[in-house]
């Protein structure tokens, strides 16, 4: 039952013993084919009987009738009739419904690992992007903003030796636009 491998053993044991094989889809498949079979009889059937019920109401005349008048009372009856024949018909329809939905559903259970995968691997690779991209800002950024060669070391660059005269002026934003970076 490879259809129910991601389901735990706990919610499977509380599944009826006789309902358990229908976890599989090709159980599943051949219930549904048995359960269609039987509505599809049980609708040859009521439509049998709605056309025996229709004709024998339909010829009940009673004296005084008008031209309608048995069809109006055969209808009645035959209404009661006709949703048989349609709940016998949806639910052979219910039961196909059933075994392609359930077929969707496993299809989608073994696909979620690999697109989980999937949808990692593009994740990382954006993240990956990203931090190049802000590598490359940082380095675009220490380059404009390291002193140029005719200026002097700033005080970190020149904290501790004797006789380092304090820079001429401090860097900031602005540098950046008059470099033209």
């Amino acid at each position: 039952m490879s259809e129910i491998e991601h389901v735990s053993p706990e919610v499977v044991n509380r599944v009826p013993a006789e309902f358990r094989p229908l976890l599989n889809l090709q159980h599943l498949t051949s219930w549904t084919v048995d359960r269609q079979r039987e509505h599809n009889a049980d609708l040859s059937a009521y439509e049998a009987a709605r056309a025996a019920f229709q004709t024998a109401l339909r010829s009940q005349t009673v004296e005084g009738d008008s031209k309608w008048s048995a069809r109006w009372r055969a209808r009645k009856v035959d209404k009661h009739m006709k949703a048989l024949v349609k709940a016998a018909r949806d639910s052979a329809q219910a039961a196909e419904s059933l075994r392609l939905a359930y077929a969707d559903h496993v299809r989608e259970i073994a696909s979620l690992p690999i697109q989980r995968a999937e949808k990692a691997a593009r994740k990382a690779a954006r993240r990956q992007g990203a931090g190049e991209f802000a590598a490359k800002s940082l380095h675009k950024t220490r380059t404009a903003m390291a002193p140029s060669s005719g200026e002097k070391a700033t005080d970190s660059e020149s904290a501790g030796q004797p006789g380092a005269a304090a820079p001429s002026r401090i860097r900031g934003v602005n540098d950046l636009f008059e470099k033209g970076a």
